[in-house]
């Protein structure tokens, strides 16, 4: 199973053994497939007995070596929930993230922020101090607790997949306030080139818009209890909303008068905006499916910048003059 499913863990973790001169071994790699076939955060003991279910003969010393082996070679990273005990989580190919942890029912909430992330990197380069690994884990009580209620403890969920679905909820909600703004433009401008380079522009987003809820689809179909997990990807939404503008221009009497040219100015303008935000934005994540998707839509956006200035000429505006 190991071999076929996590064939990349797999191969990074053959070629750290023989980077440093260890045996690859069938218990090594049971193991290996044990920790990553569980989700959550796994003491030594845990693991050792998940393995044990396989193979009786696995000793913990062999479990507490290799989950070291799999921390050096970056597929398992190590955390401390306050209780004084190391655990493990998966971290290949998983972005960075903090917890929040009760410490009574001991129930821990995993996340992603790059505001906060963004406000530590400022301090750090103002005191010019060189980071080598950080931890951001809040503790306190769940409501749950306070309020005394029975806790429920919701599936533990593969946390790229819940990233995956994040970035998808946030792509989605750029286009749906996009498609809000040009159809409304669309139906104010009595323009009638203008008017086409709007509603071009709406059923572009629509259509693509459509396809992200397919793939949202198939990202749910794959992993029950996905859609009630909790968000994992945190954003400052006032930024997003700041992509769009409030208004585009000079309006007389509810009209907003935009020719062809005008009109797809400011189509093109929306696709560089959300292209340089969504790149800049998945640069603060690694190799993840989550980060694919933010950056191959800003790939699109980039792309659509470039398409907009066709669908402007395509309905009269003529090429461009270029600029003095």
């Amino acid at each position: 199973m190991a071999q076929r499913k996590w064939k990349a863990e797999l191969e990074l973790f053959h070629s750290y053994l023989r980077r440093n001169g260890l045996k690859k071994t069938y218990q090594k790699d049971l193991i290996l497939e044990t920790f990553l076939s569980s989700e959550g955060h796994f003491s030594v003991d845990d693991i050792y007995a998940l393995v044990r279910r396989r193979d009786k003969k696995v000793g913990a010393v062999t479990v507490f070596r290799t989950l070291k082996s799999l921390t050096a070679c970056g597929i398992a990273r190590e955390v401390l929930l306050g209780d004084g005990v190391t655990r493990f989580e998966h971290n290949y190919r998983h972005p960075v993230h903090h917890h929040i942890v009760c410490t009574e029912c001991h129930r821990t909430i995993e996340y992603v922020c790059p505001t906060l992330d963004r406000i530590q990197e400022d301090v750090i380069r103002k005191y010019n101090f060189q980071p080598e690994f950080h931890r951001f884990q809040t503790f306190g009580v769940c409501q749950d607790c306070r309020e005394q209620r029975t806790v429920t403890r919701s599936p533990l969920q593969d946390a790229e997949r819940v990233f995956a679905r994040d970035s998808l909820r946030m792509i989605l909600r750029l286009q749906t306030r996009r498609m809000e703004f040009l159809r409304d433009l669309a139906a104010r401008n009595p323009d009638p080139e203008g008017k086409a380079v709007f509603e071009a522009g709406v059923r572009d987003d629509g259509n693509h818009a459509a396809e992200l809820r397919r793939k949202l689809e198939e990202i749910a179909a794959g992993e029950k209890h996905l859609e009630d997990a909790p968000p994992f990807l945190h954003f400052n939404a006032e930024e997003l909303e700041a992509l769009i503008p409030d208004r585009p221009g000079p309006e007389r009497g509810g009209e907003v008068r935009m020719d062809a040219t005008s009109a797809g100015e400011l189509v093109r303008g929306l696709h560089r905006a959300a292209a340089g935000f969504f790149g800049e934005f998945a640069a603060k994540f690694s190799d993840t499916e989550g980060e694919q998707i933010l950056l191959g839509f800003a790939g699109r956006e980039a792309a659509q910048a470039g398409m907009a200035e066709g669908a402007a000429e395509s309905v009269g505006a003529g090429p461009r003059k270029p600029a003095a």
